[in-house]
């Protein structure tokens, strides 16, 4: 099941004996491990009611099973980090008769306890844990919010704090910091004590309090090198590169831009529409309006031409052909060469 299934059950009561939490979504991994949590060992004697192991052999947590809740209908029990479900070997215990005797278990797990196998990231679906919870536990996949999701998200966390936003500011927020929700948390707090007694959070706020990705801030380097403003774009890829960003990665992002360039302007040139184009690309529709923008300041050639010179200096790179100091910055300086061209052409 999805985390939006699980939470509907949750809600509905329905609790089943064993689960596994996998996905990359990290932050609602940790509120469904909270919700269940509070559901099953709440109240005044929760922490006699919940106990966390971490990579425990078998005996161990067949032991806090079998321990009786006290006070309470059922006790909650926390595996994080088994090695029987990641990369790696268990140290303190033979993982084949570990998987044999929980196996073996699980077909008889009292109702009075609650296993929830906790792991970051995704599980390592070919250990034969993994096999055997397919068929005994509830698997809960965790998987990044899509568009619509994220934007749900945003509006409900936002709603507790008596604020409201916009669909592009939503996608304003996200483009700018990115889509990680612990990291989108923090910034949505940021946002509602910026904006005050006013109820909105608006573009505005976004862009004066939010920080920025790496990737929003090479989208911003590129925009600024491909309006014509060489020096700053230089001054901005000094910043980056003292942040410890490569070379390389900035040359690959600065590749895709130029094709979300020539895409969009063809896209154009046929006949597409703004909204179109940006479900077609999926960018958010200021990003597209963008594109567009600052597209107009060169001929598709052009525009191929760039997108062709960022994948064939990359290649050199990569194969060893070119060295990767001053590449860049040279793939730059030709762009903004055919951008002078137009100007005085």
């Amino acid at each position: 099941m999805n985390h939006s299934e699980f939470f509907a059950a949750l809600k509905q009561g329905s609790i089943g004996g064993c689960y596994l939490f996998e996905g990359e979504e990290e932050f609602t991994k940790r509120s469904a491990l909270k919700a269940l949590r509070e559901k099953i060992a709440g109240g005044d004697f929760a922490a006699m009611n919940s106990t966390r192991l971490i990579d425990p052999a078998p005996d161990a947590l067949i032991a806090a099973a079998e321990t009786l809740p006290f006070l309470s209908d059922r006790r909650f029990i926390e595996v994080r980090d088994s090695a029987m479900l990641t990369a790696g070997k268990a140290k303190d215990y033979d993982e084949d008769s570990a998987v044999r005797r929980l196996d073996d278990y699980l077909d008889q797990l009292p109702d009075t306890a609650v296993i929830v196998f906790f792991v970051r990231g995704k599980a390592d679906g070919r250990k034969k844990l993994y096999q055997a919870l397919k068929k005994k536990a509830q698997i809960v996949a965790f998987d990044p919010l899509d568009d619509r999701e994220l934007a749900r998200w945003i509006a409900a966390t936002l709603k507790r704090d008596g604020k409201k936003i916009s669909q592009a500011a939503c996608q304003r927020l996200w483009f700018s910091a990115g889509r990680d929700l612990t990291l989108l948390n923090n910034e949505l707090g940021k946002l509602s004590a910026y904006a005050g007694e006013r109820d909105e959070v608006t573009e505005e706020d976004i862009a004066a309090v939010c920080v920025q990705s790496t990737e929003y801030k090479v989208y911003d380097m590129a925009d600024t090198l491909l309006s014509g403003q060489g020096g700053k774009a230089l001054r901005m890829l000094e910043g980056l590169l003292r942040d410890g960003e490569e070379r390389l990665m900035l040359l690959s992002l600065l590749g895709r831009q130029c094709r979300q360039l020539c895409y969009a302007r063809a896209m154009a040139a046929d006949g597409s529409q703004q909204g179109e184009i940006a479900g077609k690309m999926g960018l958010p529709g200021f990003v597209v309006r963008k594109l567009l923008d600052t597209a107009r300041a060169y001929t598709q050639a052009q525009l191929a031409d760039m997108a062709r010179l960022c994948l064939d200096t990359e290649y050199l790179v990569k194969s060893g052909q070119l060295m990767d100091a001053g590449a860049l910055e040279k793939v730059m300086l030709q762009i903004l060469s055919m951008r002078e061209a137009n100007r005085y052409g």
